[in-house]
């Protein structure tokens, strides 16, 4: 019944509403735009060949994604998913619902289908899918309790469900479409790992291209050089006609191709504290410093006055910060720092008790109902008489994540044990070895001290925080000279001046459709939406977005296509300009048969490059220069070579050393090496190459 109602609590997880965050980012965003939610339930997020991404579905998976993320920073890191991480996730669920998309269309056209068999096999037959265990799973072991499984499985498809509450109807209702959302997945999943089976079984090496590999890999070679930079040679000695630049526009016009951009005008004021507010709170804290000194209510003083809560445990004082740490170490019971200003606080500090006992503990426990009191004494009675912890625990703590692993918590801090309540904390770091009838808000339990560190210097410290925030007045300031700049600025249509005076600057940047930050400015998504649902010259109203408030003007709408010649004229005139100059030095070169007669035909230095290596294009000390890469490993030594028209310049060179990597061909490792290359290689090639061949409307921007 443990592991069943496990199942239920965490596929419960990935469907309710995960709270206000996610629903300013999404909900708030409907309103934001004028739009009701029933109003866009109408539209689509996207077609791909002709299939629609509906408002709903993409929203479902997207609160489902955010909801294991946030699984994932409260199990990995003990802390809330930060700011922004939720508009990365739009993005990553939109591409990976996309490229599914397309992919399975692909594999439609092959054949490449799940049969109902292997689909029962993969949720809850002898080969379950891993995204099943991950959501379902013993966690220690990665085992699934079958018979459990089915049994939920069993309830939430239960034709009646009359003897339930409405409440639990609901529940049921919600763990139903998460199963179906997760069926839908693995059979995705399956379906993929099949179509990139295939295709990476139709490009294995062979023996040949094996051992070819393994020749590349194997040079490696210094040379010696003479280089002459294109820049050294002056624009005025060659010349670029508008014909050419027209030419190679043409040619490589692909190169071009731009999605749908918006450039902007914006101004940013940062919404920070005035002199007046920072002066405001030192008076308010020094006027707590006498109570904060000789209240014998501690707690009470600082649980509605401080921005850190008081937690009455002990800290290592050897971990503290170098301030608190200099204060405890001189300090007397009852002493009181400050205020003083550190990272934009104000703080005391006050010490209430010093320790020394274990900075860390190793414990295990049992856990019982709290009306369990005649078991745990019964429990406790034969562990005292020598019975074994850990099969008791197994057998019989309500712990359900402890009791496999015996009941163990693992090594302990004061600070990690918070929640667990002043009596386990007490039990654990000050009661010694052995096992002790506890209680804490979750129960009543037998703990033992397994092992423990040796006695440190430890300290009970109360910390006065109070954080330099803006007043409602500075707020309102700072709003205010934003207002008025817009207000001036529109009337005569000068918005991009910006005013020195006023600390107002006006930047410009260009946004894309995917774009979550705008510059500096973090979790931007709302503006960016707002910039490709605007018109050309609009101006906004004022957002406050990252502690900032931010004015934007949509400068220009620059439609998807290819960028205009006018926008690339530059580059290419700049790229034509230096091959021509390579020439000139290539054309001076011929003829030359030493590298130090080339130097002397340049007026440079032979300079050395070691261990040149054809897999890499970078030559160590040049830079990026994939054709002297890729010829001088394969040179005749001391042979002249050249000239060689590079990236930045002209090269002369030779092999001076070979420095052959001394390894035997095992066609087992290269097969390998091989494979790793094809696999990192293929799922993004392959998408691209699909995508680009597919129908894809993308309406993302104008809901979220």
């Amino acid at each position: 019944m443990a592991t069943l109602q496990k199942i239920r609590n965490q596929a419960g997880l990935l469907v309710v509403v995960i709270g206000v965050a996610l629903l300013a980012f999404i909900i708030g965003d409907f309103l934001n735009s004028g739009n009701t939610f029933f109003q866009m339930s109408q539209n689509k997020v996207a077609e791909v060949n002709g299939e629609k991404i509906t408002v709903e579905e993409f929203q479902a998976r997207v609160n489902q994604a955010v909801e294991q993320e946030q699984m994932r920073y409260r199990r990995d890191y003990n802390t809330t998913m930060p700011d922004g991480r939720a508009a990365q996730i739009n993005k990553e669920v939109f591409d990976r619902m996309v490229s599914t998309m397309v992919l399975t269309d692909v594999a439609k056209e092959l054949g490449i289908a799940v049969s109902p068999a292997e689909m029962s096999d993969l949720l809850k037959g002898d080969n379950i899918s891993p995204q099943v265990i991950s959501l379902f799973g013993n966690p220690q072991t990665g085992e699934i309790d079958k018979t459990a499984l089915n049994s939920f499985l069993q309830q939430i498809f239960a034709d009646d469900l009359s003897s339930m509450s409405e409440e639990q109807q609901q529940m049921v209702a919600e763990q139903r479409a998460m199963w179906i959302e997760l069926e839908k997945a693995v059979k995705e999943e399956r379906v993929m790992s099949k179509l990139f089976t295939l295709i990476h079984k139709s490009v294995q090496p062979n023996d040949v291209d094996l051992e070819a590999a393994f020749a590349e890999s194997s040079k490696n070679v210094d040379i010696a050089y003479v280089a002459q930079l294109y820049t050294a040679i002056p624009d005025s000695l060659v010349s670029v006609s508008e014909k050419e630049i027209k030419d190679r526009y043409a040619e490589k016009r692909e190169n071009f191709k731009s999605d749908e951009t918006r450039s902007i005008d914006f101004v940013e004021v940062s919404i920070v504290p005035s002199q007046a507010d920072y002066k405001a709170t030192e008076e308010k804290i020094n006027s707590f410093k006498e109570q904060f000194a000789t209240t014998n209510d501690v707690a009470g003083l600082l649980s509605f006055n401080t921005d850190v809560p008081y937690s009455d445990i002990f800290t290592t004082v050897s971990k503290m910060d170098e301030n608190m740490k200099g204060f405890v170490k001189g300090a007397k019971i009852d002493d009181v720092y400050g205020p003083a200003f550190e990272n934009n606080s104000y703080k005391m500090y006050r010490l209430m008790a010093k320790s020394n006992c274990p900075d860390s503990v190793e414990v295990r426990h049992i856990m019982f109902g709290a009306n369990q009191e005649a078991l745990r004494d019964s429990i406790y009675d034969v562990i005292k008489k020598g019975g074994d912890f850990a099969e008791l625990a197994k057998e019989f703590s309500m712990d359900t994540n402890t009791a496999s692993e015996g009941g163990s918590f693992g090594w302990l801090t004061e600070p990690m044990c918070v929640q667990l309540g002043k009596e386990f904390i007490e039990a654990a770091f000050r009661g010694g070895k052995g096992v002790q009838k506890i209680r804490t808000n979750f129960g009543i339990h037998l703990l033992e001290v397994t092992n423990q560190t040796k006695p440190v210097e430890k300290a009970k410290v109360a910390q006065f925080v109070m954080n330099v925030r803006p007043s409602s007045e500075t707020y309102s300031a700072l709003y205010n000279k934003v207002s008025q700049y817009i207000a001036e600025s529109n009337a005569a249509d000068n918005f991009t001046a910006g005013d020195t005076e006023k600390g107002i600057m006006v930047q410009n940047t260009t946004l894309t459709k995917d774009d979550i930050n705008i510059s500096n400015i973090r979790d931007a998504r709302e503006i960016v939406r707002w910039a490709f649902n605007a018109d050309e010259d609009e101006l906004s109203d004022i957002f406050n977005v990252d502690n900032k408030f931010v004015v934007v003007k949509v400068a220009k709408v620059n439609e998807a296509g290819y960028a205009p010649l006018t926008e690339v004229e530059g580059m290419l005139k700049a790229q034509l300009l230096a091959e021509k100059k390579g020439d000139k030095i290539v054309e001076l070169l011929q003829g030359v048969e030493s590298i130090d007669a080339a130097a002397e035909k340049l007026s440079a230095k032979v300079d050395t490059a070691k261990s040149v290596v054809f897999t890499s294009a970078v030559v160590p000390g040049v830079g990026m220069e994939p054709k002297l890469s890729g010829a001088a490993p394969f040179a005749e030594k001391y042979k002249v070579q050249g000239p060689v028209k590079g990236n930045r310049a002209v090269y002369v060179y030779s092999v001076a050393n070979d420095n052959p990597v001394i390894s035997t061909f095992n066609k087992e490792n290269e097969v390998a090496r091989y494979n790793q290359i094809i696999q990192q290689m293929m799922y993004r090639q392959l998408v691209n190459v699909m995508q680009s061949q597919a129908d894809v409307e993308d309406n993302r921007i104008k809901f979220f």
